[in-house]
This record gives C-alpha cells, structure tokens and sequence, in this order.
C-alpha cells in the first residue's frame, strides 16, 4: 500500500507526465483545461520540477487572470520572479487587484523601482496607500508580513450595532473580502487598540452588551520592526488565529498577521536554519544554477579550508612524535570525529533552543554547564571503550591511557565550545545557526589535533 508521501509524489508524477503529453502534442486547449484545473499548490509544485523554458511554456497557457492571480499566491520566490517577467504592467497589475495585500506587497518587492511606479500608477489610490504602508517596512519584519486589513469595532458600541456595521461593510465592500473575521479589534477614536473580541463571541451576545464589557484587553501584539520570527512565536504561544501589530508609541492598529503568513514563516525560517547549518545560502536549492550554487557554497568551504589547512599545520608540529609512536596514528580519526560529532549536536541542540525560546540569556551558564557534563560522561564511557581496543591491539597500557584520556577531553570540551559558539554569535550580532554545521566541526578538529597530541607527548614522549 502506498503511503501519503509516495501518493503525493505518484499523483505529481502522473501530473506532470499528462502536461508533458499534451504539450508536446500541442493541444493547447486541453493542456490550459488540465492547468487551470488544479489547486494553486499542485500547480506550483509541479512547476518548480521544471526548468525556467518549460515553466514559461506552460505559464504561458493560463489565459485566465484568477488562474494567474491564485498561483502566484502559492510561488515559491523563484516562480513568482518568473510569473512576473513575463506578465507586462498592465496584467500584473490586475493580479495584483486580485490577491491579498500583503502578497502583493511581497509581489511588488520583486519588481525594479521603476517598474514598481508604473505599476502602482495603475492600482486605486486606496490600495496604493495600503501598499506603500507595506512596502515602507522590511520584508522580514512583523510590518513586512502584515495585512491592513482587519475589522475594527468601537468599544461604546453594542453587540447589535457592531454586527450591523459589520455586516453594512461587507455588503458595500468598504469591509474587503479578504478580511479577516475571526477576531473583532476594539479601538478608539484615534485608532488605538485596547482590545479584543472574537466574532463568535459577538454571535451569541445580547443585542444590548456593550463591547467594552465584553472585550479581552489588550496582552499580546508586537511592533512593526519587529522580527517575523517573533510574531510566530507568540501566534504558537498564545494559540490565536492572528496578531495585531500596532505603532511602539501610541499603540495605533496599524494591521494584523494571520495564521498563513505565520506558517509561511516558519517554512522560510527552517529552510533559512537548515542552509546555514549545512554552510550554504539560503538561494542555493535544487532549481539553483551552478554559479547560485558557487557562490553559495564557496565562503563556506573557504573558511573550512581554511581551518583544515590550521589543523595541518598543528598537526605537523606533531610529526616528531607521530614518527615516535606511529600507533597514535590508529586512534585519529575515532577521537577527532567523536569530537567533531558531539560538538555539533551541542550547538545544533542549542540554537534550536535559542529558536525557540526554550533557552533564555539568563541561563548561558547553566547551558553551557550542561552540555560540558554531558559531554564528560559520554566521553568516559568512550574512553573506556577506545582504551579497552587499543590495549587489545597494542598491548601498550600508557597508549590505551592516552586515546582514552583524549576522547574524554576532546568530547568535553567540543560539547561545551559547542553549546558556547551560538551565544558568542548571538553577542556579535550573528545568527546563532551559523554556529553549527561547518563551522563548529573545523574549530573542533583543531581543538581535538591539540589536546590528542598534548596528552600524548605528556604521557609517551
């Protein structure tokens, strides 16, 4: 039986298989009738597989501006740069009308100053307001990622006059469809959020209650400068389906972040993560060109270069002893890896925890503390194990003590270094997740190359 993945994966397939067919058939009709028709993700997904010919020639068959307008919702960044090239101004401009704010100021983004004139030029100066609110904050930003679109009820109102308003607003569309209406925000005269109230709760109220009464104050929002990542967090934490963003000085609503975008996010946040964990840039994935790709990669290798050319020069200050005790050799690759892997479990377990907020500045020490004993105790138990192989293939009692001395020291302070990197990161206004991955493993070999051969001059030389 196929599993939900391989089920995925043999639909997209299948997908793929019926669009190539009718393109190279030529039968236009039937393939814009198959384009159309399936959901926006479907279709994205199935276009990101291709390369930028064949998703020019298919995007090519979605007359329909809806169509256009619902898939580049769902574009991933490079499909969405693709969409916009080949549409002119005055098409994208109507796609533009068609989505959510705050796509389309994600949309708007990826377009050049000028181009992004001419376009605004053709939109409503109510929706050019909204749009050059949007665009004025930075795109990873709570104010980058918000929509202006919210309902918004006075606290003297009644439960009545609220929803009579609310719904005069829907009918006249001076409340927009896209709004979102789980959650009513109570503000002043002069905008000021002071609270809350959730639509369904309006519902079942009596027609007399007054809003003021009724309303949750306000506790959770954030700023519009702050981090994207911050707003993800308190929408988990608080479990709410949006949060308001409002002016640091005057708590003026100025709009609300959804769930999707959230969601949106934290996919962008864990891809972010994952590439700096591996050494790479964010634009390096599987579409990426080879130049994307070296540029990528190269400052990464570079710098591990870099410590690996260190680690062998240290190394070679160790030849006499090498030649000396050539069995020291044996025991190498065991005490440096074991080094390198605790030390990257250590800071990968931190910066998840920073991520998240598991761990607060307050606790460096006690973090730090931790992941040294963790890393003492798993390298006695190595210790013992390496020492007892060593002893059983050289029968030399001090060479057993030195790999084993060594594994237990280099895992100790690998695990501490590791957990310790993040924090020096974050104080130089670093992203932790650097910390991990390529870089850990280069400063932990040299670390391991200078406390193996240190304990064993000690000892056997």
């Amino acid at each position: 039986m196929l599993n939900d993945q391989d089920h995925e994966y043999s639909y997209s397939d299948e997908l793929l298989k019926s669009a190539l067919t009718l393109s190279e058939s030529e039968n236009s009709e039937e393939l814009t009738e198959l384009l159309e028709s399936l959901h926006p993700s479907v279709l994205s997904e199935l276009l990101i597989n291709l390369d930028q010919d064949k998703q020019q020639f298919f995007l090519q068959h979605l007359t329909g501006l809806d169509a256009v307008a619902e898939l580049i919702a769902f574009a991933s960044t490079d499909l969405k740069a693709v969409l916009i090239l080949m549409l002119d101004d005055s098409r994208l401009a109507a796609v533009i009308r068609r989505i959510e704010i705050d796509d389309a100021a994600e949309v708007l983004r990826l377009v050049k100053r000028r181009r992004q004139v001419r376009i605004l030029k053709r939109l409503s100066a109510t929706l050019v307001k909204e749009l050059t609110s949007l665009l004025s904050y930075d795109e990873e930003t709570a104010g980058g990622i918000m929509t202006t679109r919210f309902l918004s009820i006075e606290p003297n109102y009644s439960a009545e006059e609220a929803l009579k308003e609310i719904r005069s607003g829907l009918v006249n569309n001076s409340i927009h469809e896209d709004t979102e209406l789980s959650i009513c925000y109570v503000t002043d005269s002069k905008g000021k959020l002071i609270g809350t109230v959730e639509f369904k709760k309006l519902l079942r109220l009596g027609q007399s209650d007054k809003i003021s009464e009724i309303m949750t104050p306000l506790s959770v929002y954030v700023h519009p400068e702050d981090d994207q990542e911050e707003a993800a967090w308190k929408i988990a934490d608080y479990d709410i389906p949006s949060l308001p963003v409002v002016s640091p000085d005057d708590y003026i609503l100025l709009g609300i972040i959804t769930v999707d975008d959230i969601l949106d996010v934290i996919q962008e946040e864990h891809a972010e993560d994952l590439s700096k964990l591996a050494g790479i840039s964010q634009g390096d994935d599987v579409g990426a060109t080879v130049l994307t790709s070296l540029k990528s990669r190269l400052p990464w290798l570079i710098a591990s270069w870099i410590g690996g050319t260190l680690g062998a020069i240290l190394l070679g200050s160790y030849a006499s002893a090498l030649e000396k005790v050539v069995a020291l050799a044996f025991f190498m690759p065991v005490v440096f890896g074991m080094g390198g892997n605790v030390g990257s479990q250590s800071s990968t377990i931190t910066v998840k925890g920073l991520a998240t907020g598991e761990l607060a500045s307050l606790r460096v020490f006690q973090r730090i503390k931790k992941e040294a004993l963790v890393g003492l105790y798993l390298g006695c138990l190595f210790a013992i194990l390496l020492a007892t192989a060593s002893y059983f293939m050289f029968k030399d009692p001090m060479l057993s003590l030195v790999v084993g001395c060594s594994i237990a020291t280099t895992m100790t302070f690998a695990s501490a270094l590791g957990a310790t990197l993040p924090y020096v990161f974050i104080k130089l206004g670093f992203d932790p997740a650097i910390a991990s991955g390529p870089l850990v493993t280069t400063i932990t070999d040299i670390l391991s190359i200078a406390v193996y051969f240190s304990v064993a001059t000690f000892f056997l030389l």
